[in-house]
């Protein structure tokens, strides 16, 4: 590897915002442009999305190991673009990336029945961070992750209360999940499963760019969720405290308790860098969309319209 290389996170559905996130987590440690493509863009847009008069290291990312177009993104990348390093990363052990790729990662013990993905975004996020802070040599944020497991147990009761208290609050239409930086595919990732799980209407947005426009949505039937870090408590707060005064109603995650910002706040574990805390925040994120899955009579594992992997026929 080369100051010069260039890492370009590649996946499908959760695992789109997983590469969002770990894209954002790899150039913050290493220092290296990294970026995060959905997979069917490497191989129907590959002008517009694979760089080229630099190294690059792929990292295609599939819980399966199976998923079509992560598969056709990696094919069309062994026959076009020989610059290109690829590193794939699954959850099961046999499985048709690693057939067709000399280098991969299996994370097996995080393999899911469920159709939707929880315990195995968490983990290929983890082991991705891993990965950035071991190339740039940081001990500091190894050791920071290395205390997740710990921290994950003691803080997993209160992650479940929370989302669970939430899930029944009645009266909300519409969710909106915010978040930034390394945080910003874990936004879209919550927003994603409430969709899934319930099928209710949620988008995803970065805090400040909220008052963008997205703000003009807010009346008293919204919900918004918001995800903060030490950096930037200062400025997500004031977006909340400006969603609350146009009536939304407002759950705020963040490392210190910000009394009266928001209608519903959970403190997560001090202590930590933002960008090692990260997977502290999905579970209380997945016990939330599960809690309303199962309030609404639904089926949390097994969403209407969806299977497990995603299979289509190439052209």
């Amino acid at each position: 590897m080369t100051p010069l290389t260039h890492f370009l996170f590649i996946g499908c559905g959760t695992s789109y915002y997983l590469a969002q996130s770990a894209a954002r987590a790899f150039q913050q440690v290493t220092g290296c442009v990294a970026t995060a493509v959905a997979a069917s863009e490497v191989f129907l847009a590959g002008d517009s999305t694979i760089p080229r008069n630099v190294p690059v290291v792929a990292i295609p990312i599939s819980r399966s190991g199976t998923t079509s177009e992560v598969l056709f993104a990696v094919t069309y990348l062994q026959q076009y673009h020989d610059h290109v390093k690829i590193l794939g990363l699954t959850c099961h052990e046999d499985h048709e990336l690693a057939a067709i790729l000399p280098h991969s990662i299996s994370l097996g013990h995080a393999a899911e029945q469920s159709i939707v993905m929880t315990q195995s975004f968490t983990s290929m996020l983890l082991a991705l961070q891993f990965i950035a802070a071991s190339i740039a040599q940081r001990d500091d944020l190894l050791a920071e992750l290395e205390r997740l497991p710990d921290l994950m147990n003691d803080f997993m009761a209160s992650a479940e209360a929370f989302g669970r208290r939430v899930s029944q609050r009645e009266g909300s239409g519409q969710y909106i999940f915010l978040g930034l930086g390394v945080y910003t595919g874990l936004a879209f990732e919550a927003m994603l499963k409430l969709k899934e799980m319930t099928q209710t209407p949620c988008e995803a947005y970065n805090p400040l760019e909220f008052r963008h426009g997205p703000i003009s949505i807010v009346d008293q039937k919204t919900a918004v969720i918001a995800l903060a870090g030490d950096e930037d408590l200062k400025y997500v707060t004031e977006v909340v405290s400006d969603i609350r005064g146009l009536g939304g109603y407002t759950w705020l995650m963040a490392p210190r308790q910000s009394v009266n910002v928001a209608d519903e706040t959970l403190s997560l574990p001090g202590g930590l860098s933002d960008w090692a805390r990260a997977i502290l925040y999905m579970p209380a994120l997945h016990y939330f969309a599960y809690h309303k899955a199962v309030g609404l009579g639904l089926n949390p594992d097994g969403p209407r319209h969806l299977d497990q992997v995603v299979v289509i026929q190439a052209q």
